[in-house]
């Protein structure tokens, strides 16, 4: 409870760092064409068409630049905007940023929903990616809109035959404008560039990780002991429990900067002791009573398969949830002191017990946890997590490569860690 108490603390103190604007590595062009690299606020992309928030580090003060006070700048390498006086779209604000898609003869631009073309024969020519078409009987259709795209487009074309368009397959999107464009460049003879660059489909995450915390047990038991007696006992046990581990996470920008699938190997280790008094029962119906004096060790392997999700993407500060499922492995061993009593006689004996678990177990994984940048691709992050698994199946006590009993177990368990990382993006 403490350590909750004092993670919710943690998340409470740093939500002033979350509301914080989100700069990412980037460069501007002055007037002068002097090219100044530092980090551009890119948290409303929106924004950038407007405006461009700057600083030349990340301890110095915003510079905001309108339209028309510098050249241009670019978001690390994948979006390059210009400032350009265009009246075809937004009038009332003529001076703005358009985004660089394609430079050549004919060069393609992006103004938040609208794409602009312009020629070297033409001015602008502009483009909305889903214009307003309404019919007599009040019904906007997808229909409609296409034969204006295609309309504009074939007038665009209409000195380049080899491109083929289709009334009914020319709705408008980001890569097939920039296609269009570079098919239209190359059957005129013109160099062109591809200025606009794609986002990594996926990009690889590895962390390593020790975590510490609660292992709770809830447990019963039965089973042949030497093939003369019948075990029987349950109980519950708490443990602590610490483990290491690794993960590779896998990085998906293109659906969503703030989404990893990770998956990963844990190595845990616990222990544990406690008294336990076991009644036995003979075939003949004598009732003996064991005290039972345990000390447990135990080992287990997981491999955990999480979605991890960012509630605030590239803040200084950057607070996550993650969930999914965890399979285990286990070995128990352990010393088992026993004193037993039959009626009015008793006798101490003790024995090393090993459980090896039949099958792996599923489990399900939740954790929350707050990562802060240590510099562009690293990151260390501190966590709480929780592991939950149902029924543990049959163990069995193995003794030189022979089975001396079979114990069959019914195990709830309960894993509640605390840990810190480090994450490498």
């Amino acid at each position: 409870m403490k350590k909750l108490q004092l993670f919710l603390i943690l998340l409470i103190l740093s939500f002033p760092l979350f509301s914080q604007k989100s700069f990412t590595e980037g460069f501007i062009v002055t007037l002068a064409g002097d090219t100044i690299k530092g980090k551009i606020n890119e948290k409303d992309f929106y924004l950038n068409f407007s405006q461009c928030q700057f600083k030349a580090d990340q301890g110095d003060q915003v510079i905001k630049y309108a339209p028309g006070e510098i050249a241009g700048f670019s978001i690390e390498g994948l979006n390059y905007f210009i400032s350009e006086s265009i009246t075809e779209v937004d009038p009332d604000r003529p001076m703005k940023f358009i985004e660089v898609l394609v430079t050549g003869r004919t060069s393609l631009y992006k103004y938040k929903e609208h794409f602009i073309f312009k020629k070297d024969t033409l001015q602008y020519m502009v483009i909305e990616s889903a214009p307003m078409i309404r019919e007599q009987n009040g019904v906007y259709t997808n229909a409609k809109a296409n034969l204006v795209h295609f309309g504009i487009l074939t007038y665009l074309f209409q000195d380049c035959p080899e491109i083929e368009l289709s009334p009914s397959k020319t709705n408008i999107n980001r890569d097939k404008l920039i296609s269009l464009t570079k098919q239209y460049n190359t059957c005129r003879g013109s160099d062109y560039e591809v200025v606009f660059k794609k986002k990594p489909i996926a990009r690889l995450a590895p962390s390593v990780y020790t975590d510490f915390g609660q292992m709770k047990l809830a447990f019963d038991y039965s089973g042949n002991t030497t093939g003369d007696e019948t075990l029987l006992g349950s109980g519950p046990i708490e443990s602590s429990i610490r483990q290491t581990g690794f993960a590779i996470g896998i990085l998906l920008p293109r659906i969503s900067d703030r989404l990893m699938v990770e998956v990963g190997m844990n190595f845990s280790q616990f222990d544990y002791s406690f008294l336990h008094n076991v009644p036995y029962v003979f075939p003949n119906g004598n009732i003996a009573e064991a005290v039972n004096d345990v000390i447990i060790d135990g080992k287990m392997t997981k491999i955990p398969l999480v979605i991890h999700y960012e509630l605030f993407s590239k803040s200084k500060i950057t607070p996550y949830i993650r969930a999914g499922m965890i399979l285990r492995s286990m070995k128990y061993g352990g010393d088992v002191g026993r004193k037993r009593y039959v009626q009015y006689e008793g006798y101490y004996d003790e024995d090393y017990y090993e459980f090896e678990s039949a099958n792996p177990q599923p489990g399900f994984l939740a954790a929350a946890g707050l990562e802060g940048k240590l510099g562009r691709h690293i990151g260390i992050f501190g966590q709480l997590q929780f592991n939950t698994f149902g029924d543990a199946t049959q163990y069995d006590n193995n003794e030189e490569g022979r089975s001396r009993q079979v114990l069959n177990f019914k195990m709830k368990r309960n894993d509640y860690l605390v840990g810190f990382g480090i994450r490498v993006r």
